[in-house]
């Protein structure tokens, strides 16, 4: 039966709507976010794209200010650097000042994960919510793929401005890592301080609550430290302190910097008592990292880890997880390796024939070292690891944590399936193995199996008149 025109229009007032430039209308569906200058929505039947609209009635001042300020974004080198960033498709013209952004399909706000993982932990599930929104491992991957997108928008002179968990969209499925940001509109050259004091509570830098400078880069490595702590640890670095929990007045001079942060290591007087304990989520790396930020960095901006180191932490740490493999009555999640193999959210032990520790090492020619130097010294440790389990693992020219990893090359799979370690090249530079007892190089050119015997390995990306990198493992 049809509607009467009544019914009909009265139906069409509930939906909103909105014109872009084109012409085209578009029907606004959930709102997503709501910030200080702006509503960002989904487009009803469109799961591909948002919509963010003003405030403020098109004839407000603010809203002129913000409409030159998406021009200027327009202009920006995003597109062309392939930043996974929501940039204006087409502006909103009525009934409001606005644009249309688009993402990629399967995306969710990070703030999702941040919520799940809560709940759970105050339901007395322990890390369930933790583990079942993707684990330690999935956290890792995030968070160095946002700190390379920022280290490489930051590289262009330009800061984010208002990073926070609802702004910063996420592959919604576990096995992927993809970031993409939103809220372009407060994108400014501003690589010290700018006129924007723009900021989501909870996220914005103690100088900008204090009104001392405006948004900046140092603003954006502020921001994402915070949420790189709250997804890793499920704890505000500030807000989660016992002086906070125990005195709410105390929560807005927290966020302006006259509070020690929640894990202090000189002042335990707004230390944290609950989340998860640190050593279980983060590296001795990530846990400086922190410190320098929410320490050294909370009256001095500059003396923030800049991006790219955030990154290399976090890749580091990304490669030492171990798969708590369900088929092994694990709990599915990953955690960071250790000595006993035992996986702190479910207690699983894992046997050591499953996982393979690989360390990395330099290899220099004798003649470039001096004329004291021995055979021995020819092999220089680094910092650098790398864990195998049974899931293939990338290895790369360069290793994890180190500047150029991502853009290197992928030199090999490594996987282990029961007792032996499979290594398979991908020819994109020559591979050599060099077994305990033995001085000859063999040259690794197309699949090899290992059968684990307990003795030393070292995989060569070059021979020994070059300087190159090597893995050492025992196997």
């Amino acid at each position: 039966m049809r509607m009467t025109d009544k019914t009909e229009t009265a139906a069409r007032k509930k939906k909103q709507f909105v014109v872009d430039e084109q012409g085209t209308q578009h029907e606004l569906g959930l709102k997503l976010a709501e910030g200080g200058e702006g509503i960002v929505l989904r487009i009803a039947g469109d799961a591909r794209r948002l919509v963010k609209v003003s405030r403020w009635p098109d004839a407000d001042e603010r809203t002129q200010r913000w409409r030159r300020r998406i021009e200027s974004v327009r202009r920006m080198p995003i597109l062309e650097n392939r930043l996974p960033i929501a940039m204006p498709q087409t502006l909103i013209i009525k009934p409001r000042a606005g644009y249309v952004m688009e993402l990629m399909d399967g995306l969710i706000p990070l703030e999702e994960l941040l919520s799940q993982a809560h709940e759970a932990f105050l339901k007395d599930q322990g890390a369930a919510g933790y583990v079942a929104s993707g684990g330690l491992g999935r956290r890792l991957r995030l968070l160095a793929r946002l700190a390379r997108v920022l280290a490489q928008l930051h590289g262009l002179a330009i800061a984010h401005g208002d990073l926070s968990p609802r702004n910063v969209f996420v592959s919604s499925s576990p096995e992927h890592s993809q970031v993409w940001l939103i809220d372009c509109d407060n994108l400014s050259y501003a690589v010290r301080d700018s006129n924007l004091q723009l900021y989501t509570p909870d996220y914005g830098a103690p100088e900008i609550l204090r009104r001392d400078a405006g948004i900046s880069t140092y603003t954006d490595i502020w921001s994402f430290a915070v949420m790189a702590f709250q997804l890793l640890t499920l704890l505000h670095p500030f807000k989660s302190g016992e002086q906070v929990d125990s005195d709410s007045e105390l929560e807005e001079p927290a966020l302006r910097g006259e509070l020690p942060w929640v894990d202090h290591p000189e002042d335990d007087s707004n230390r944290a008592i609950c989340g998860m304990a640190r050593e279980l989520v983060c590296t001795p790396a990530l846990q400086a990292l922190f410190d320098r930020c929410f320490r050294g960095g909370l009256q001095r901006p500059e003396a923030r880890p800049v991006m790219a180191e955030w990154a290399e932490a976090l890749e580091a740490a990304a490669a030492l997880q171990v798969t708590c493999s369900e088929a092994a009555e694990g709990c599915g999640s990953t955690f960071i390796w250790n000595a006993g193999l035992e996986c702190p959210f479910c207690g699983t032990v894992h046997p050591a024939s499953s996982v393979l520790r690989m360390k990395h090492e330099l290899f220099a020619p004798l003649q470039e070292l001096g004329e004291e130097a021995r055979p021995a010294d020819c092999w220089i440790p680094t910092s650098h690891e790398q864990v195998v389990g049974s899931q293939m693992t990338e290895l790369r020219s360069s290793p994890p944590g180190s500047a150029t990893y991502l853009e290197s090359g992928v030199v090999a799979s490594l996987w282990i399936d029961g007792n032996t370690l499979v290594v398979r090249p991908t020819g994109e530079r020559g591979l050599w193995i060099l077994h305990q007892g033995s001085k000859q190089l063999m040259p690794v050119e197309r699949r090899l199996s290992l059968e684990r015997q307990g003795i030393w390995h070292k995989l060569l990306l070059g021979k020994c008149d070059q300087m190159h990198g090597a893995w050492r493992f025992k196997w």
